[in-house]
């Protein structure tokens, strides 16, 4: 058994009086309180139609959108969601989104104008931070700290690890990465670090408000969110640990689970490894970005120790920032499939606006970084680097590279709408023209024409053209179908969110960023909360989710007969959906069983699989 009571609880202080906090001046800031005060005030109806003429259409409102040449009226405003969307070109969002794209200013201009027009005072522009903040981010990074060394403990002397050591071992993580960086192993129990945090009342209470424990149903006691996980602490640039990622040991449930946000962890804000990775990014001038931890680990491994990792999201404006505050040059090493290529083209736009020098590996798609450098090894991969093209240079390849020579018309309008953006974001003049020359040639079309499309004449002559990449209708990643129309049902009955939560389907979502949306609106729902949708639509880190969970909110309702029956069927199909996913995984092991000659092992898949199939056949009306 192992024996905790050498890890120190930051709580646990005896009779010690500890030093009274530093007197910190803190910068102003308009408190969340306050913008959702003011959104609230001015409602997006006089925001949207003080720049666009509107027509009533049922609950709606709809008008011509002015991010994009419409001729028949393709944005909607939702007045009682207050959200808008346009359904040619994906603009999408609330009050202030729309008042910086139409007016071109930043957020805290826009929250000023709009705070003027509802009349509230913002005084000197803010509300000075809460000086208990401070001692609270003081003892929550305390706390991490301890909850790592608590999980590093279990990872190197827990007997019941030995699963997680062989598996870091066969992955090639050795014992100077583990140290390196903090790596640990949740147990197999339910409650292995409630109990550790339970001599301190103080401690339970912190952890549960960073989601590393949370309160049991039946109101008595905690239990952990993170359990026979490989855990991995995420720290901030100056080392405080921040969060946790957990990468599971079993075959249920989500590969990986993070921290959830908090007043510590903002997912969208940090970049893993940048703590380990700074000084080796300054000797190089340059950075790698990769996506999960274990690609990461096993890059300073193997001596590309100039790596980070976004953690399997789109990567936001403040990692962007991020990254040109630490090297202006960047690499993109990503999965080489469609998924993987995408996702490096999702900030094309800001990155060139911001003048980063940002190239593009692609790998086969049989690999990632972890299994291409483990079988191809670190020369394989560093040739690759120093060969790899400029990102806008990819990204052009990719949009165009599936044109025949004489494309149609639908082809040539589809590229156009696509690429535009992007040459609006190239903040050099003559490389702008010699690309729209390039593209034209391409394309089989006039460059005049290009042009006009780039930089259209007087009907945009009061507006300054968009710089941010949004998908046009249709062209945006496909998502599940049962998982948008839940999140289309609860933006409308966020009550009916009770029924996902008893159902137990979160875990099946295939798409994290939908699993986390609706995550976020239950726990409003449970907490008794007003569901607010433009402050669930700001936490969102991949501006395409933004653009749907908008376009579904400005969609024709349904009655509330209509939408209990569709939930339902919705969380029937993806109950199915994962049945059958774990159905084919098994098939495969008892294929791999038959292949070894391992009966016993036969036997018990058979078993699991007879118990999945009577559960299918439960699931059948």
């Amino acid at each position: 058994m192992l024996h905790t009571s050498r890890i120190r609880n930051p709580q646990d202080q005896g009779d010690e009086t500890p030093p009274p906090p530093k007197t910190v001046t803190m910068a102003p800031r308009i408190s969340e309180k306050t913008i959702r005060e003011i959104a609230e005030k001015v409602p997006i109806l006089d925001v949207v139609s003080a720049c666009v003429s509107l027509s009533r259409s049922g609950k709606h409102y709809k008008g011509l959108c002015p991010f994009h040449p419409d001729k028949n009226p393709s944005m909607i405003v939702n007045p009682e969601r207050n959200t808008f969307h346009c359904f040619a070109c994906g603009t999408g969002g609330d009050a202030y989104s729309f008042y910086m794209k139409f007016h071109n200013v930043a957020f805290l201009d826009a929250v000023t104008e709009l705070a003027r027009q509802a009349g509230v005072d913002l005084g000197d522009r803010g509300e000075p931070e809460d000086p208990r903040r401070e001692e609270g981010v003081r003892l929550a990074v305390e706390l991490n700290l301890a909850v790592a060394r608590f999980y590093t403990q279990c990872l190197l002397e827990d007997p019941g690890a030995e699963h997680a050591r062989r598996y870091l071992k066969e992955r090639g993580i050795e014992p100077e990465a583990i140290r390196d960086f903090s790596i640990g192993y949740a147990p197999n129990d339910w409650d292995s670090l409630a109990r550790f945090l339970s001599r301190s009342p103080a401690s339970l209470v912190q952890a549960s408000s960073l989601g590393l424990i949370q309160p049991r149903r039946s109101g008595r006691g905690h239990y952990d969110r993170f359990r026979n996980r490989i855990m991995f602490p995420i720290h901030g640039d100056k080392g405080q640990i921040l969060g946790f990622g957990g990468r599971t040991l079993d075959k249920e449930g989500p590969k990986y689970v993070n921290s959830p946000e908090s007043f510590l962890y903002k997912k969208g804000a940090v970049l893993y490894g940048l703590h380990q990775a700074q000084a080796s990014i300054r000797e190089q001038d340059s950075v790698i970005v990769v996506e999960g931890y274990m690609d990461l680990v096993t890059m300073h491994r193997n001596g590309f120790r100039h790596t980070v990792a976004v953690l399997g999201t789109a990567l936001t404006q403040q990692q962007t920032q991020l990254l040109k505050r630490h090297s202006r040059h960047v690499v993109f090493l990503f999965d080489g499939d469609e998924a993987g290529r995408q996702a490096s083209f999702r900030n094309l736009p800001e990155i060139l606006d911001k003048r980063i020098d940002a190239h593009a590996v692609y790998l086969p798609p049989e690999h990632d970084p972890d299994s291409f450098l483990r079988l191809e090894g670190a020369g394989a991969l560093q040739r690759r680097l120093e060969e790899a093209p400029r990102l806008l240079d990819a990204f052009l390849e990719d949009k165009t590279g599936s044109l025949n020579a004489r494309p149609s018309v639908e082809d040539q309008v589809r590229v156009v709408r696509e690429i535009l953006p992007v040459l609006r974001s190239i903040p050099d003049h003559l490389e702008q023209q010699l690309r729209i020359r390039a593209l034209a040639e391409r394309l089989g079309i006039g460059e005049r024409l290009l042009r006009d499309e780039l930089d259209p004449p007087s009907r945009n002559a009061d507006r300054p053209p968009p710089v941010a990449m949004k998908p046009a209708a249709g062209t945006g990643p496909r998502r599940p179908s049962e998982e948008r129309l839940i999140c289309q049902i609860l933006i409308q009955f966020p009550e009916m969110s009770a029924r996902v939560s008893e159902a137990n389907i979160l875990d099946c979502f295939s798409d994290p960023a939908l699993r986390r949306f609706v995550d976020g609106l239950a726990a409003q729902v449970r907490e008794g909360a007003t569901v607010h949708l433009p402050e669930l639509l700001s936490r969102q880190e991949d501006p395409t989710v933004t653009t749907l969970l908008t376009a579904l909110s400005c969609r024709e309702e349904f009655s509330e007969l209509e939408a209990a029956t569709a939930l339902r069927d919705s969380i029937l199909r993806i109950r199915k959906k994962s049945l059958q996913a774990r159905l084919k995984r098994l098939n495969q092991k008892i294929r791999e069983a038959e292949t070894q000659c391992r009966k016993d092992l036969q036997s018990r898949l058979f078993l699991e699989k007879q118990r999945l199939l009577e559960q299918e056949k439960a699931l059948l009306p």
